[in-house]
């Protein structure tokens, strides 16, 4: 018996240093890069930030590398050039820009604006009947135009009625100090800034309900290779914003040290941010007016009017609720 009893043991002991063996042939699990995110100077980006100098991010399991700019235009085109993973984008902007990147995917809603983008004229111009023969920046066969175009039509004037001019919102308080516009479409905190010089807001997005709203787009190559890093990531952005909401004050003064957006000019009036509750309805409500899927329909329409779609936009393909669950 004694012999068989050894035999057992030498079997088990070589069985055990195979599986050892196999162990460390294995190789290493590879940790995945962090997530190449942009956002720019919109308040209703900056949970992100929060998100990030909180420690969210971390506490949800995934890695996120956040890329901060003023310059929205130059954001989205590093965006199309696969420089970014993911970004914070106008859902106006993201319609033009999904005809030339068909693979680009929206999976939250995070915010609508209720007046805080408006139509800022210089100190002269009184009324909107003024605008008539004046010259207005928007982002012309974008969600700038369509706003100033909604502004005039409440008025009784039509966009020939006034001359309008080229310029995305980030870029209109240039415009405004060159003297080159009497009015024109931005945002906070840009508003905040004309509006210290003695500009005049005519009209605002709380005129304009559900039309202008923001969203939190991917490339689909990154929503299918890291499922579980999306789910996590938007959790993160869920704990940011119910902090914000909670704290305000030191919300905005995290964001201010994070962006160099002077903390007076960071608020939450005028914006209404959306959680991933939020969305399961924005989502799925598709024949709600203000359903993410009539907004669209609103915008691809006046786009294919513009010519700035060839082709009429496939919004099942476009919006992915499923990271929502």
């Amino acid at each position: 018996m004694r012999p068989n009893r050894f035999r057992s043991a030498l079997l088990f002991s070589i069985t055990l240093l195979f599986l050892a063996a196999c162990t460390l042939l294995q190789p290493a699990k590879q940790e995945l890069p962090p997530l190449r995110f942009g956002y720019s100077a919109w308040v209703g980006y900056f949970p992100i930030a929060i998100a990030q100098e909180k420690g969210f991010f971390a506490e949800q399991g995934v890695p996120v590398q956040l890329s901060y700019s003023i310059d929205a235009q130059a954001q989205d085109a590093d965006f199309g050039a696969g420089k970014l993973d993911g970004m914070t984008i106008v859902l106006g902007d993201v319609i033009r820009f999904a005809e030339f990147n068909p693979n680009v995917r929206i999976v939250l809603m995070i915010d609508e604006s209720e007046g805080a983008d408006a139509v800022v004229a210089k100190p002269e111009v009184q009324a909107i009947a003024d605008l008539k023969g004046k010259t207005i920046a928007a982002q012309l066969g974008g969600f700038g135009e369509l706003f100033v175009t909604r502004m005039l039509e409440a008025n009784s004037l039509t966009s020939n009625d006034v001359k309008l001019v080229n310029a995305y919102g980030d870029k209109v308080p240039n415009y405004f100090k060159s003297g080159d516009i009497q009015a024109g479409h931005t945002w906070e905190p840009y508003i905040s800034q004309l509006t210290k010089t003695g500009a005049r807001i005519l009209f605002t997005s709380k005129q304009t309900p559900g039309l202008i709203s923001d969203v939190i787009a991917f490339h689909k190559s990154i929503l299918q290779e890291r499922p579980d890093d999306i789910r996590a990531f938007l959790r993160a952005w869920d704990q940011a914003v119910d902090y914000w909401q909670a704290h305000p004050d030191e919300g905005a003064a995290i964001i201010s040290k994070a962006t160099k957006v002077p903390i007076d000019q960071i608020s939450l009036e005028g914006v209404k941010l959306h959680n991933r509750r939020d969305n399961l309805t924005l989502f799925t409500a598709r024949t709600n007016p203000g359903s993410l899927y009539s907004t669209v329909k609103l915008y691809s329409d006046f786009y294919l009017r513009k010519g700035s779609l060839t082709r009429p936009l496939d919004v099942n393909q476009l919006l992915d609720s499923s990271f929502l669950k």
